[in-house]
């Protein structure tokens, strides 16, 4: 079957599907958390209404404050049912223009050639001042005041934050002086200052610390330069993080015969993922549990000599249906996937593998846009980003540990995690808990 094409007969039917699916998405949540026989999970309901609101525009700070407000200090018991709904009517609001003034200490290329919405020194103190903020002890050199169309405050400080990022590169490519922004940002209306967001997708690689590899000096080679990439991943603007993250994978999971078929590096990762997940979760929740339990457990956990054994205690714990003491409903929600990939390993982790391979080739997809067609303002590019990232840094993870501590390459411990997924639970399988071990 083709691909539809841009502007044709069928992505104009998929943007009307999607017209029509995304305007009661939440309305049809609200109706399904109603019916008690067939109400969904809590995370299942939960990571689907969060994306959602996400993908809406909303901010993550924004949503945590609306949710904790409802939750925990509205007057009155509501369902969550109701709450949704009200997040509903949330969703149905058109977006908000926020005027925002972005001031910078140094501004090369300052000239009667600035844009309209450039302000002088003086016209930035004067609408300071106008706003009801000081600007005394405030050393800048001008600035620009933007209108934002956002959902919330916290959404256009973030959006003004990738402006920033881009006037920076361009700035910095035309001149040989920097652009230097002042990192609080001002809101006509507001009665608090905003800081200019610095981005961070969730890209992790504690082996590096665990291993004392931080600074290390080592003959270069691909463990290095991926790393290397990772930065961006987590820190850059979109577009070059996409290049940038996804020839991470590229540099650390091709091989010979390869090249026509580079999506696979993603399905690649995306097993290691699912190999590392059943460890990582036992290991958090060993340490939630050491932190508020008082019983023999606690002790076995405490005189463990490593997270692998510490995981065993606790997995043997949820197998045998003895509750963990956990303060959070995120530990409690992993202690019950726990308990389903334990009784049923091969299924559930072909599904975790499954959601982390989709994951992954949109974030390919999404490179292809950037690298093959200059797109960087694709409208998956976001989104792609937020859920792909830190499933890269769980990956690279993995990989950095094997390589540290056993000079295992990327690609012999990717073939070690798929001939172990696909073993687990017959006679020639390792635990779930050792999917990656040597």
């Amino acid at each position: 079957m083709d691909r539809p094409q841009a502007g044709g007969v069928d992505c104009l039917v998929i943007e009307q599907v999607l017209s029509r699916v995304e305007a009661r998405y939440l309305g049809r949540w609200e109706n399904a958390l109603r019916d008690e026989a067939s109400r969904p999970t809590p995370e299942r309901a939960a990571r689907r209404i969060a994306t959602h609101l996400l993908d809406a525009g909303f901010s993550e700070t924004y949503l945590h404050r609306w949710w904790t407000y409802r939750i925990s200090y509205e007057s009155g018991i509501r369902s969550l049912a109701d709450l949704v709904g009200d997040a509903q009517d949330l969703v149905n609001q058109p977006p908000s223009v926020f005027e925002i003034l972005v001031a910078f200490s140094s501004v090369p290329g300052t000239g009667s050639n600035m844009p309209s919405n450039w302000r002088s020194p003086s016209a930035v103190s004067d609408w300071l001042s106008e706003n009801g903020y000081d600007p005394r002890n405030l050393r800048q050199a001008g600035g620009f005041l933007l209108r934002i169309e956002a959902r919330d405050v916290h959404a256009a400080v973030e959006h003004v934050s990738e402006i920033v990022e881009r006037l920076a590169a361009r700035s910095n490519l035309g001149t040989r002086s920097r652009l230097q922004p002042i990192r609080e940002v001002w809101v006509r209306g507001g009665k608090e200052t905003h800081a200019l967001k610095r981005i961070s997708r969730g890209v992790e690689v504690r082996a590096l610390a665990r291993e004392n590899q931080l600074y290390s000096e080592s003959a270069t080679n691909n463990i290095d330069d991926a790393l290397e990439l990772l930065g961006s991943l987590n820190e850059g603007p979109p577009g070059p993080a996409v290049a940038s993250g996804w020839a991470a994978v590229e540099a650390l999971l091709l091989g010979p015969g390869d090249a026509k078929e580079r999506g696979v590096a993603g399905d690649r990762l995306a097993t290691l993922v699912a190999c590392s997940y059943p460890r990582a979760e036992l290991t958090a929740l060993a340490y939630a549990h050491s932190k508020k339990g008082k019983n023999a457990l606690v002790k076995a956990l405490k005189s463990a000599s490593s997270n692998r054994d510490r995981s065993a205690l606790i997995a043997q714990e949820v197998l045998d249906h003895q509750p963990l003491c956990l303060d959070s409903e995120s530990d409690r929600a992993a202690e019950t996937r726990m308990r389903a990939l334990l009784s049923e390993p091969r299924r559930a982790l072909s599904d975790v593998e499954q959601y982390a391979c989709k994951t992954l080739r949109r974030l390919y997809r999404q490179r292809n846009l950037v690298l093959h067609w200059g797109r960087t303002n694709a409208v998956c590019l976001r989104a792609a980003l937020r859920t792909a990232a830190p499933l890269v840094g769980a990956g690279v993870d993995r990989i950095a540990h094997a390589w540290f501590t056993g000079d295992t390459s990327p690609l012999e411990l990717a073939a070690r995690a798929k001939l172990r997924l696909e073993l687990l639970g017959t006679s020639g399988g390792v635990s779930p808990l050792e999917l990656l071990e040597s």
